[in-house]
């Protein structure tokens, strides 16, 4: 399955649809909830020759405008893109997130948490194997800050704006020299960059997989008309 197309799909189905273009579910769903009821009905409990009125029992209702022409229960788009979320949601916890961040441009604190914890602890062990020399303490701590950096330049490279920094500002934003940032952080930095491209990677082609998955079953399940 091409990349391009599993990465459209993704934009279309985590898209955040606006209220005035949703379905009645979604409507009703927003609108569901709360104690506060503009009536108090009562009802009346006989009790021999006599009755007493009490409260009745309170049922959440809600009256909606009259329109001409009723809205459907779900809009198509959201309907034809459902697939692609249920592949989306089968996702593990990291791909998931970078699937809602990325694609969905969800910018819930969770997310980033999550895929900065995953790209660093990635991180933490490529570079152990990759490198005779360990890393110290002090570089460790630096680069750390830049794990969200990373994740933010790579997301722009795959939907935009595209963000791109020069060697003279990364050693900057660091308060180190530039001759520094060339010899002790800029191979770790490309490999930050390098690592988010692989998450991404992988949640294009689980979510590929997934949503094949998913289709199947649904044509398995298919009740013949």
């Amino acid at each position: 399955m091409l990349e391009g197309y599993v990465r459209d799909q993704l934009r279309t189905a985590l898209c955040d649809l606006p209220l005035g273009q949703k379905g009645q579910i979604a409507i009703m769903s927003d609108m569901a909830g709360g104690d506060a009821f503009t009536e108090r009905p009562v009802r009346l409990v006989a009790s021999g020759e006599s009755s007493v009125k009490v409260d009745a029992e309170p049922v959440r209702c809600h009256q909606g405008k009259k329109y001409k022409q009723n809205k459907p229960l779900i809009l198509e788009a959201a309907f034809k893109t459902g697939i692609w979320r249920q592949a989306v949601n089968k996702l593990p916890a990291a791909q998931l997130a970078w699937a809602k961040y990325c694609y969905g441009e969800d910018l819930k604190f969770d997310h980033q948490l999550i895929i900065c914890k995953h790209v660093w602890d990635r991180f933490l062990v490529r570079d152990s194997e990759t490198r005779a020399r360990k890393i110290s303490e002090k570089v460790q701590k630096k680069l750390s800050s830049l794990v969200l950096l990373a994740v933010q330049v790579s997301v722009g490279r795959i939907r935009g704006p595209v963000l791109e920094y020069t060697g003279a500002e990364m050693s900057q934003l660091l308060g180190i020299k530039p001759n520094n940032w060339q010899g002790h952080y800029l191979p770790r930095w490309s490999l930050l960059l390098a690592l988010c491209e692989e998450l991404d990677q992988e949640v294009i082609a689980s979510v590929g997989k997934q949503h094949k998955a998913e289709r199947n079953v649904r044509r398995n399940t298919r009740v013949p008309v």
